[in-house]
């Protein structure tokens, strides 16, 4: 905040230096204001309007033209560029520059008056009408262009060229018969109809779909924007934008323009200007640009709204994408099961059928729409991929791999959300069989998804290669148990001589303070310690150091234990388990809903209910329930009154932090848990776990095996069969009762 302050002050100060006609040090103030906050586009319009009124013209237009490309929607911008423009003598330019201001201008602007009435006052100048034969032979090739004799079209255009070189529509038409074939001259054809005819909003905009067509997004763009500032805000060249943006990977800024077309549109629509813009269309690209920013459930609003409006089979597969991306596959099968059964004939449809049986647990129905697709379209990465997660839900990671890997030969060479997934799959299936050193490079592509951006914006990547003297800072916005288990490599990472921190979630921050892994402990909010001279911070989420496990650091279960819970922690919950019975048993039986396999793997309490009612443990078993959130609920809903049972505590409701956890796990025998945080901080505290997995669980877990190499105290208890947790609960019953009946044997614990 003093920072912000002292800005404005230097502000205040130019701005009365400049008044006072003080220019030089009122430019040099300005410049530093720039220097420290560039994103201040009050000091950059100031400073461009000072090195006009210093005569300084095309230094002004230079540094104003810089300033617009942060700052585009700076009404102040556009209108002082005008102004540079027309004493510069170049009307046509001011114009158009005049006319975007005009466009962007809150409604009181005081300079609003002023500028419409120098934009009325600059003559237009109309297009030359053509020469010669020109329109006749053009509208011969139109006609050859509806019978599709492309060759004759194209060779009456240029005859028409050859009459009239400056002829616009000529020139469009050629770019438009050189697009149809790919030819990239298309984009030079269109360039030439802009050059002659800039008054044509249509050859702009076709000079933009080509650059887009032919994979020339941030062009396209360009173009794009140009053409706002001549003819200023259009629903159909903001639309345009949105694409152009999405394409180069700015989810951001494309779903402010499609949001910009909506309402433009809404605006052109009540004055009765024919737009040219399809809305559901913008609204359906809104939506997937909301999707890849992470914002889900505005994108299910927008397409809700789509839907209902202009209901349909795009609408309703969109809507459902929509839905996967907030985690509510139940409310995504409606809508995409209505559009497979309108057009069962589209794979893109039984794709995204398959993703959403997959994340409802209904695995046989998405093997249905899995093989559908793949018969409609082989070549489908989406499907291929879509088969690669079956695979991986039925415990079957080399079919997985293989599914993978044929995805990522269908799918472009690209760096979007959607081949990320595809490289986040085939690194879960090589994890899953252990191979660390490939398995985490294609899993580290999770980081272009949705929501996975660094933890602290202004802090350069780690690249992963430990050495003594780096500064590393360890960050983490998601992912309890991820920190949990990785925060081990802190250690070995400091005994090579690094200086390592951690920045992540409050929750944590306790536990991660007593277990003396760290440097320092913060949220992601709190600064960092201050480098060591001639060195910088650099950050890895927690997740990166999973790289590690590929290095001589290998697993680290040498590690364990590594956390320990704080000492008020411990004295806070002493004694506290004294009244149950001998052997204490922690119990977990679900974990966050914000994951979409959240069903998978939470056998919730009900299925548990057989190794509570065990005869054989009946008295001599005391169970501790550590269960938070959303898995409490259960207590109440379940048809056994365990509250009220004096062999069964409830801590869960008094459990404020991963530090209170650690203290009541300390003081039990075994921990019982789903695949959760509670596992990974029973696992690191270095107590005996008793895994609950599923037959799709996680590909930290590998498969097939009873132990873990992350956790050498852990027993791994795994369904045969995807919903078997009754075997589950049975083999946990049997063995209990064995490790009940040995400590009987060994005397009180």
């Amino acid at each position: 905040m003093t920072d912000t302050f002292q800005t404005d002050d230097l502000v205040r100060y130019a701005v009365g230096l400049h008044k006072a006609g003080k220019h030089e040090a009122a430019e040099t103030i300005y410049h530093q204001v720039l220097t420290r906050d560039p994103g201040r586009g009050d000091a950059a319009h100031l400073l461009g309007m000072l090195l006009a009124q210093t005569g300084r013209l095309k230094e002004a237009e230079s540094h104003i033209r810089q300033a617009l490309t942060r700052f585009d929607a700076m009404a102040d911008l556009h209108a002082s560029l005008g102004l540079v423009l027309a004493d510069l003598e170049r009307l046509e330019d001011a114009a158009a520059s005049w006319r975007r201001a005009l466009a962007l201008a809150a409604p009181g602007t005081p300079w609003v008056p002023e500028i419409a009435a120098r934009l009325a006052a600059v003559p237009a100048v109309p297009a030359p009408p053509p020469q010669g034969d020109a329109v006749a032979l053009l509208a011969l090739a139109r006609q050859r262009l509806r019978t599709d004799d492309l060759g004759a079209a194209e060779a009456l255009c240029r005859e028409a060229l050859a009459a009239d070189g400056t002829y616009s529509d000529a020139w469009n038409m050629l770019g438009v018969l050189a697009l149809q074939v790919r030819d990239e001259a298309a984009v030079e054809y269109f360039a030439a109809a802009v050059r002659h005819a800039p008054q044509n909003v249509a050859h702009h905009s076709n000079q933009a779909a080509a650059l887009y067509q032919l994979g020339r997004p941030a062009e396209a763009a360009e173009v794009i924007n140009n053409a706002l500032t001549v003819f200023g805000a259009r629903a159909s060249l903001l639309a345009q934008l949105g694409d152009a943006r999405f394409a180069q990977g700015d989810s951001a800024a494309a779903a402010a323009a499609y949001r910009l077309a909506l309402d433009y549109l809404a605006q052109e629509q009540a004055r009765g200007v024919a737009s040219g813009v399809d809305a559901p269309r913008v609204q359906g690209n809104l939506a997937r640009a909301l999707c890849a920013c992470g914002l889900a459930r505005d994108a299910v609003a927008v397409a809700q709204a789509r839907a209902a409006a202009v209901p349909g089979v795009d609408a309703w597969r969109d809507l459902a994408i929509a839905l996967l991306a907030a985690y509510d596959p139940d409310a995504a099968l409606t809508p995409i099961l209505r559009a497979v059964e309108a057009a069962p004939e589209r794979a893109d449809l039984r794709v995204t059928a398959a993703a959403a049986c997959i994340d409802a647990n209904r695995v046989d129905e998405a093997a249905v729409h899995v093989a559908a697709a793949l018969d409609l379209d082989p070549h489908s990465a989406e499907a291929h991929a879509n088969q690669g997660f079956l695979a991986l839900r039925r415990g079957e990671p080399v079919t997985a791999e293989s599914c993978f890997r044929t995805a990522l030969h269908h799918h472009p060479p690209t760096r979007d959300a959607n081949i990320a997934v595809l490289h986040q799959g085939l690194g879960m299936a090589l994890l899953q069989q252990g191979d660390v050193a490939d398995g985490a490079s294609h899993f580290a592509w999770r980081r272009h998804m949705p929501g996975q951006g660094p933890g602290l914006a202004d802090v350069p990547a780690w690249d992963g290669v430990v050495r003594s003297g780096t500064h590393l800072v360890i960050t983490a916005t998601r992912g309890h148990g991820d920190v949990m288990q990785f925060i081990r490599y802190a250690r070995p990472l400091r005994a090579a001589g690094m200086r390592v921190v951690f920045r992540g979630m409050d929750i944590l921050l306790d536990l991660l303070a007593a277990s003396d892994l760290v440097e320092d402990v913060g949220t992601l909010r709190d600064p960092l310690p201050s480098p060591r001279p001639g060195h910088q911070w650099v950050q890895a989420d927690c997740m990166a150091l999973l790289s590690l496990a590929g290095t001589g650091l290998g697993w680290a279960a040498d590690t364990v234990s590594y956390l320990a819970p704080p000492a008020d922690a411990v004295a806070r919950w002493a004694g506290v388990l004294d009244t149950l019975p001998p052997v204490r048993v922690a119990l977990s039986w679900a974990g966050s809903t914000l994951f979409p396999y959240h069903r998978h793997r939470a056998p919730r309490l009900a299925p548990l209910l057989p190794l509570l009612t065990d005869a054989r443990l009946a008295g001599r078993v005391g169970w501790v329930s550590v269960q938070t959130d959303d898995g409490r609920r259960d207590l109440e809903t379940v048809d056994l009154p365990l509250t009220v049972r004096e062999d069964f505590l409830d801590m869960g409701d008094g459990l404020r932090s991963f530090a209170d956890t650690a203290a009541i796990l300390a003081q039990v025998d075994v921990v019982i848990t789903l695949d959760t945080a509670v596992a990974h901080l029973a696992g690191g505290l270095g107590r005996p776990l008793w895994l609950m997995l599923d037959t799709g669980s996680e590909w930290r877990w590998l498969t097939r095996r009873t132990d873990s190499p992350w956790y050498p105290t852990a027993t791994l208890f795994r369904q045969a069969r995807p919903g078997d947790w009754a075997g589950v609960v049975a083999a946990l019953a049997d063995a209990l009762s064995a490790h009940v009946g040995a400590s009987m044997v060994r005397g009180p614990l």
